[in-house]
């Protein structure tokens, strides 16, 4: 019988050390409530009502927990996701990404991004333009051997004018902004709905001197190219 007593107390003990191990766990991963726990409760010693309240209590400290870890877990995933983007960015990435399908490989693909920027039918007439003008690029105007970036044949006065009198822009996205503005003006005056109300940018004032052959041409190509874009 002592054996079996010492045995029983040798149990009795042992399952105590781990209660006492388990409450410290939870008092470390909950803070306060499972502190207050481990203070109030004696799990060697409690009645049924007690243990039933402990149980509870532990249920409480459990969910607690799960959800504070569930929020902190849901934060850091949504930390990751993008910000939803706005029409009008995604209109943007859109049309960049048209044009660079359509302008690849050619010196014009690098003002993709800055042409994007502007309105639907100004960048699909710097395209059209550009592509009846200079092939998007392969033939522009250069000063002392450089990329004047103009490929639209754009004749505007400025400190710097390349070959064949034609204006030198400093980079890609001033030529873009400056010509844009300038194709922006001839749309508004002339309400454009194709490239026959903007033929001032090929003949100026009188398209009389042009050959009318090459003055459809014009028109027929710079509304194909841009329709590429519109479309």
């Amino acid at each position: 019988m002592k054996k079996i007593s010492k045995k029983s107390n040798k149990v009795s003990r042992k399952a105590k050390v781990v209660k006492r191990a388990y409450i410290k766990n939870i008092s470390q991963e909950t803070g306060f409530l499972g502190a207050e726990i481990r203070k109030s409760f004696n799990f060697g010693s409690m009645s049924a009502r007690q243990a039933k309240i402990a149980v509870l209590a532990v249920i409480v400290v459990f969910v607690s927990y799960s959800a504070l870890m569930g929020k902190y877990y849901y934060d850091k995933l949504v930390e990751n996701i993008p910000a939803p983007k706005t029409l009008e960015e995604a209109r943007k990435e859109n049309l960049e990404y048209k044009i660079k399908e359509l302008v690849k490989g050619t010196p014009i693909e690098v003002m993709a991004p800055y042409i994007a920027e502007k309105n639907n039918k100004t960048a699909a007439f710097l395209i059209g333009i550009a592509r009846k003008e200079s092939n998007w690029g392969k033939r522009r105007p250069v000063l002392d051997g450089k990329d004047c970036f103009n490929y639209w044949g754009y004749r505007g006065k400025s400190d710097t004018m390349g070959s064949g009198g034609h204006t030198c822009f400093d980079s890609p996205e001033e030529a873009v902004d400056v010509v844009a503005r300038r194709i922006d003006q001839i749309i508004r005056r002339n309400d454009v709905e194709s490239a026959k109300s903007m033929i001032v940018w090929k003949c100026g004032s009188s398209c009389a001197a042009h050959n009318p052959e090459s003055v459809d041409k014009w028109i027929r190509d710079v509304d194909m190219y841009a329709g590429k874009i519109l479309n």
